[in-house]
């Protein structure tokens, strides 16, 4: 008789991979299902099945709270932003300088519309100001979703992805000099403070410049537009992020600015697989998927309120200024007004922001962060409905939906 000591035991308890898989199917699954259906971005689905995951509880529930969530999503965000800055065409403000002042416009508008909305529920001074500074960008993940997803092609996307990369920049420099201004107020050393937001901000512009330079240099040798080839690309830019998060600068920053770099020396974008292939693309369902598990029930349910009042006044502050500037900048009315619309989602750049103030040695009310996750997830959901409405209705969505 065999015996049957022998074989292992067996443990019908789920791990951590199990649960990832899960997700990951579920994901997919909601996400194809809102494209194919309803014509959303699949973004919505990834999101929604975060939610519902983190909703009913499981083995999912504290994945927010790993260092490899954070780690996963630096990573799916460093190759976003760098892919955005590579879209971005900094000449054109040279050619168009209204583009200039409709981009301070609207985040400065955005900014000030939000710190009002907090002020309003008893949340303003410096840290309610360093919050709606984190939610006064678009979202590039949004923006890029958008094009890529639907094929969206014309002034008003174009304008889009301009204005998020400059919001985006704007944002990561204002939350980290408001965080070294409000630490300054609260030290005896206040030199301490600026010193490290300057060391944060050098250090990414060098970074940047590093990774810019990597890049270009690879590409007189390897074919990025070869799915294998663009492994390399994503290498590059882990490597570079590794980097920034053992040094300390700012890991949203460099990829960002590495991005524009590459593009300021080149007439025409470079050509490569969305994402840089599979392993960007499976790092950004992550992205979402952990987005939606991050924003709680509880924390969406205390924060409902002020996070209405800022997601709201946001909007219509993104809406002002391209209805003011659209026609001295070569916009029709329409198009001015789907551009404003087109700015309205705000995702995973803000939500990390919100995350690091959270983190830092600042004193913040619990309500203050709360709205602001709250305001995420509205703008996340409904502002990307809203986009995906105006580009179609801007007539820069033409073609069949990519995977149809």
């Amino acid at each position: 008789m065999p015996n049957l000591s022998a074989l292992p035991h067996l443990s019908m308890h789920a791990d951590g991979v199990l649960w990832v898989g899960l997700a990951l199917v579920l994901a997919t699954l909601m996400g194809e299902s809102v494209l194919r259906l309803l014509r959303w971005p699949r973004l919505i689905g990834f999101m929604a099945a975060g939610l519902l995951i983190a909703a009913g509880g499981g083995g999912l529930e504290a994945l927010a709270l790993q260092p490899g969530a954070r780690a996963v999503v630096d990573a799916a965000l460093a190759m976003l932003l760098f892919e955005l800055g590579h879209r971005v065409n900094l000449r054109w403000l040279r050619a168009n300088p209204w583009l200039v002042f409709t981009s301070l416009g609207e985040w400065g508008l955005s900014l000030l519309a939000g710190w009002a909305a907090l002020s309003g529920f008893g949340l303003g001074g410096m840290p309610g100001l360093a919050v709606s500074a984190a939610l006064a960008c678009a979202s590039p993940a949004v923006a890029l979703r958008l094009s890529g997803e639907f094929n969206a092609r014309g002034q008003v996307t174009e304008r889009m992805l301009l204005l998020t990369a400059l919001g985006t920049t704007l944002s990561i420099l204002t939350v980290g000099l408001l965080t070294g201004w409000i630490g300054a107020q609260t030290s005896t050393h206040w030199w301490d403070a600026a010193l490290r937001q300057v060391y944060a901000i050098g250090g990414a512009v060098l970074a940047a410049g590093l990774l810019a330079w990597a890049v270009n240099w690879v590409e007189r040798h390897f074919d990025f537009a070869d799915e294998a080839a663009a492994l390399l690309l994503v290498g590059l830019i882990l490597l570079v992020l590794s980097l920034t998060r053992a040094l300390q600068w700012s890991s949203l920053l460099t990829p960002l600015l590495a991005g524009m770099l590459l593009r300021l020396y080149s007439e025409r974008p470079r050509v490569w697989p969305r994402h840089f292939g599979t392993a960007g693309g499976v790092l950004v369902v992550l992205l979402f998927l952990i987005l939606g598990l991050s924003l709680s029930p509880q924390t969406l349910a205390q924060g409902l309120s002020a996070g209405f009042a800022l997601a709201l006044l946001r909007v219509l502050a993104k809406l002002a200024a391209p209805l003011a500037l659209g026609r001295p900048s070569g916009l029709s009315g329409r198009q001015s007004l789907t551009l404003g619309l087109s700015l309205s989602p705000a995702a995973a750049v803000s939500f990390v922001l919100l995350l690091d103030l959270g983190a830092s040695q600042l004193v913040l009310p619990p309500q203050l962060l709360d709205a602001g996750f709250a305001a995420v997830a509205l703008l996340l959901l409904g502002g990307t409905l809203a986009a995906r409405w105006a580009l179609g209705r801007a007539g820069d969505i033409k073609s069949p939906v990519n995977g149809r």
